[in-house]
């Protein structure tokens, strides 16, 4: 039998095996130590090696640094312990703003932010998960320098209530995409498998301050898997989607629809062909009908003197056996290729 810390013993600490007896502010703390439930990610890993450079890294920092962060923390708070929010010391918050930064590629913070942040919390409208699509719709947009951390677990029984402990982070830190948030390519490559019709997903995202390290507050939801969902997905025409049986005229192709609106922002690099002032672009298949019609967008490419040379295009959308055209056609200013195609465009 193993004796455990009492916590009726006053100002009592110390560990037996998985258990810990603290003292905090005056309160006795029994804690049991959490053991990983599933396999380890790489973002996990990752986490828990930048922990350790960052928690070396704290004597390095000058008596007035290490003051300033102690004088932060007096106003900040850890996770809820019994009902009550507990002390957190200087380092412990340095460790954490600084652990949160590097996960989204920020370098290490020396000198404490000038006080909290106040991080929004997540709010959006539609969450899909398929096999083959895993999105939240309707993200209400944060500016830079926040970003969208989303943690998701593999699929569970659908009759599990509490499958926290076993949510992984799918993505450290990215903007959602006109209210869009599709991590179907990222949840495939961290969990490895694609969500089982009928069982369940347990979902976490908060905006994280890149700039101090600052987390929101969790905005939990659960999602039972189905076949397809009556989510429509943004529309996008990308090099990915050209049909490789057909010459396209572009290095570079970005074209990103609007949902529910005839709006594209077009963003694609020229090259012209033979003597036309145009640049054809061949998609693998069909674009929905709502989306067929004419743009408009500017250009701008370099002269024989090396400046800028503004101009405008005409965009021509159409479909023909079973497959998109898109012509991307000059109309103003003198004509020099490469050129880059942008901006914002009614389709009409």
């Amino acid at each position: 039998m193993i004796a455990l810390p009492s916590i009726a013993f006053e100002g009592f600490s110390g560990s037996a095996k998985g258990v810990t007896a603290r003292r905090v502010g005056g309160r006795n703390i029994l804690s049991v130590k959490a053991w990983p439930t599933g396999p380890t990610t790489n973002a996990q890993v990752a986490r828990r090696t930048s922990m350790s450079k960052i928690s070396k890294s704290w004597k390095q920092l000058t008596n007035e640094q290490m003051r300033e962060w102690d004088r932060l923390a007096e106003h900040a708070s850890s996770a809820s312990v019994l009902g009550q929010k507990t002390e957190i010391s200087g380092m412990n918050l340095y460790i954490r703003l600084n652990v949160n930064r590097a996960m989204a590629g920020e370098a290490l913070l020396s000198t404490a932010p000038e006080g909290n942040v106040a991080v929004p919390n997540v709010v959006f409208t539609q969450v899909a998960v398929t096999p083959d699509l895993v999105v939240l719709g309707g993200v209400q947009h944060e500016p830079s320098p926040l970003k969208l951390v989303v943690k998701m677990s593999a699929s569970q029984s659908a009759g599990i209530s509490n499958g926290w402990s076993k949510t992984v982070i799918i993505t450290p830190g990215m903007e959602d995409d006109w209210g869009e948030a599709d991590v179907t390519e990222l949840y495939l490559k961290t969990i490895g498998v694609e969500p089982v019709v009928g069982q369940k997903v347990f979902i976490e995202a908060y905006w994280l301050d890149t700039s101090t390290g600052f987390a929101g507050i969790e905005c939990r939801e659960t999602v039972i898997v189905t076949g397809d969902a009556p989510y429509q997905r943004r529309v996008k025409a990308t090099m990915r989607n050209l049909d490789p049986t057909e010459e396209s005229h572009v290095s570079a192709l970005d074209v990103d629809f609007s949902t529910g609106a005839p709006v594209a922002e077009f963003n694609a690099m020229c090259l012209g062909h033979s003597n036309v002032a145009s640049s054809e672009v061949y998609l693998d298949q069909q674009l929905p009908a709502e989306l067929i019609g004419t743009g408009i967008c500017l250009g701008r490419g370099n002269g024989a003197d090396g400046k800028i040379i503004p101009q405008s295009y005409l965009v021509y959308i159409r479909n023909y056996g079973g497959k998109a055209e898109m012509t991307f056609a000059h109309r103003g200013g003198y004509y020099v290729i490469p050129t880059e195609c942008f901006g914002s465009g009614i389709i009409y």
